[in-house]
């Protein structure tokens, strides 16, 4: 799959199939259909104008918002405005005789002429009737504060040893402080609440007014702010789930730039997120904030390429321009942090780098998803770019009235808003990337179940041809062995039973020893053609029973000594034909030339005499003649050893010194093919 850059210059990328799963905003819903041109003219300038000014809308809506829930304190609960400020440096609060009046909210500037310290803020309240109940005490603030009802120490936002020191972070909107009051504080009469307020800091020093009034009543005016502070903690850990699952994805499948782009965006937002969510920094000054402001560009400057891998616009320029961006501006953010710069202190340049740098990548983001949309128009796209412009003008309203003009309105971070927004689409997008994998995965399997199954009848069918051309030739050649058979056999007789009756060389005993012999091949021919199981010894058997009579008649003395029969592989089936044939020839051989009296056929199992493994021998001895030196080829010695090449063993003859005659020796194998076997 694609990486976030794009094809070379000059190179237009090939169409994408409707079969291949790309990282689309629209994977899921891949289709055929036909390209569409770029919109042209006004109605491109529509859909900008729409991704600019529908995001300012709703920014300016949920400022307004946030405004509107904070204003006005419910009936049963006191709203503190009117106080009198106390320079003073002390860890008690002072005499409420000095300093000079002032209307909470309070805000300070770390660039005001008055030089930044910590200052006293006391407000007198009347109480008419004692409080049954527990009370609880409500204030946003900057800076550390210390609280004090009527010179008690009441709460403290920090130790109290760090606080006389300005916080070194930088802080986007207040920070809550709510107090539970016991009841026997609150008595009928004059009570006086001092509150200190720690030095300004880069954030500046602020304090809203002060709400006190019943737990229950107090609990339900603090509603809309736990509400801000769920947001941000389930936004947090659902950016860090979805990062740190995309960041494993990315690490099995490397080629995937677009799970690495987006686990670094993700992670970089749940870190942003995290000082809302934790309640004390887990790392000191300056690391925290340069761990801060490292997230902080990382965010702004992969956005960009995050929408580029996800749409894939015809942007190859993306990559490179955001590679330039986090080389310049980590170094420099990472360097002013450990400095301790203030963000608000616009005298040294850093501050305005900072802003523009990152609401030139913000806007890079919002022009990136406008040419996504361009290319290729639909509804997730036109989304990503309203989410874009969310972002920026979210970013501005944020940056302004917290950092460029403080003080001027009340600031909620609603950064988290488009934070949400992100992690929601890309868990959308990781989704429907799923789905969509998990849907071609079936298509391609149902495609593939369709095509084996296809191929599978194909081999049948071609199997089965096959089949029946093998049964069409084992006929065939079946019926040629056979007519070979009768050809040579009981054919030889009958044309030889016949030339002796033309000739009057038969009498009528001898007519019918002759057509016994012709009987007597038949029914070896029958034998021949039984299929067996490999057992030599009823092969033999049968054997002995055709030709005993013939052997007899022609004055031989049959000795059997068959002892060791075992099955031989090589005579299932057909090979049991062959065998007969070899012996029943090689008995014909001893009847008409060796002039013998006597013959043996005998069986051993041994080694075979190349020591290959176990073999059955089989042999045939006469006391004849004996074989010339240089035996001729005829067609029975032939026939011999191709019917033994056939079952794979070896055949010999030899002539023993004592006793004359001649022995046949006929090695079968118990294995596979003998060794030196012909093959």
């Amino acid at each position: 799959m694609a990486q976030a850059t794009a094809a070379p210059r000059g190179r237009r990328r090939p169409p994408v199939s409707a079969l291949r799963m790309t990282s689309d905003l629209s994977a899921a819903e891949e289709l055929p259909v036909p390209p569409q041109a770029p919109p042209q003219g006004r109605a491109s300038r529509w859909v900008v104008l729409a991704a600019l000014l529908l995001p300012l809308l709703a920014t300016a809506l949920l400022h307004a918002l946030t405004l509107a829930l904070d204003r006005a304190a419910p009936a049963g609960v006191l709203e503190l405005s009117r106080a009198r400020r106390v320079d003073a440096q002390g860890m008690q609060p002072p005499a409420a005789d000095r300093g000079v009046e002032v209307t909470l909210p309070l805000f300070e500037s770390v660039a005001t002429a008055r030089a930044p310290r910590a200052q006293w803020l006391l407000l007198r309240l009347v109480i008419e009737q004692p409080a049954d109940t527990t009370w609880q005490l409500d204030l946003d603030h900057r800076t550390p504060v210390l609280v004090y009802l009527d010179g008690r120490l009441l709460a403290n936002s920090v130790p109290l040893a760090e606080a006389h020191l300005p916080p070194r972070n930088l802080h986007i909107g207040d920070r809550h402080l709510a107090v539970n009051v016991p009841a026997d504080w609150l008595q009928a009469g004059v009570h006086e609440i001092a509150v200190r307020l720690g030095a300004a800091g880069t954030s500046g020093a602020s304090l809203s007014t002060l709400r006190l009034g019943p737990e229950p009543l107090a609990e339900a005016a603090d509603r809309p702010r736990r509400l801000w502070q769920a947001g941000r903690t389930v936004t947090a850990l659902s950016a860090l789930v979805i990062g740190t699952l995309l960041l494993f994805t990315w690490l099995v499948e490397r080629r995937e730039r677009l799970y690495l782009w987006s686990a670094i965006y993700l992670l970089a937002l749940a870190l942003l997120l995290a000082p809302y969510v934790l309640d004390e920094p887990p790392l000191a000054a300056p690391w925290w904030r340069m761990l801060l402001d490292a997230a902080d560009v990382l965010a702004k400057g992969i956005l960009p390429l995050v929408i580029a891998a996800w749409a894939r616009p015809q942007a190859n320029w993306v990559p490179r321009l955001v590679l330039a961006y986090l080389l310049v501006a980590l170094p420099l953010d990472l360097l002013s942090a450990y400095q301790q710069r203030p963000w608000v202190v616009f005298a040294h340049p850093w501050p305005w780098w900072a802003l523009a740098s990152r609401a030139a990548m913000l806007g890079l983001a919002v022009v990136v998803a406008l040419q996504a949309y361009a290319e290729r128009p639909g509804a997730m796209r036109f989304g990503t770019a309203l989410l874009a412009g969310l972002a920026l003008w979210i970013w501005a309203d944020v940056s302004l009235f917290a950092i460029v003009a403080p003080g001027v309105v009340r600031v909620v971070d609603l950064n988290v808003v488009a934070y949400a927004g992100w992690a929601l689409w890309v868990g959308l997008l990781l989704h429907r990337r799923l789905v969509a994998e998990r849907q071609r995965e079936a298509r391609l399997r149902g495609e593939l179940a369709a095509q084996l199954a296809a191929r599978s009848r194909e081999l049948a069918e071609q199997y089965a041809a096959l089949q029946a051309a093998e049964q069409a030739r084992a006929a065939a050649a079946e019926r040629e062995r056979l007519l070979q058979e009768m050809h040579d056999g009981l054919g030889s007789q009958l044309m030889t039973a016949k030339m002796r009756a033309a000739a009057g060389e038969l009498t009528p005993p001898a007519m019918v020893d002759a057509l016994d012999g012709c009987l007597r091949e038949m029914r070896l021919a029958v034998d021949t053609l039984s299929v067996t199981d490999g057992d030599l010894g009823v092969l033999l058997g049968n054997l002995r029973h055709r030709l005993g009579p013939g052997l007899s008649g022609a004055g031989l003395t049959l000795h059997w000594a068959v002892n060791d029969s075992p099955q031989v592989p090589a005579l299932a089936g057909s090979g049991g034909r062959e065998l007969v044939r070899i012996v029943q020839e090689v008995l014909a051989n001893v009847m008409h030339h060796a002039a013998a009296t006597q013959v043996t056929l005998a069986t051993e199992r041994l080694r075979d005499s190349a020591g290959a493994g176990e073999c059955v021998r089989l042999t045939i001895r006469d006391d004849g003649c004996g074989m010339p030196a240089a035996p001729t080829q005829g067609r029975g010695l032939r026939g011999i050893h191709r019917r033994a090449a056939a079952l794979g063993a070896r055949v010999a003859w030899a002539t023993p010194h004592e006793g004359g005659g001649t022995v046949f020796a006929l090695e079968l194998p118990l294995g596979g093919r003998a060794a030196g076997a012909p093959a």
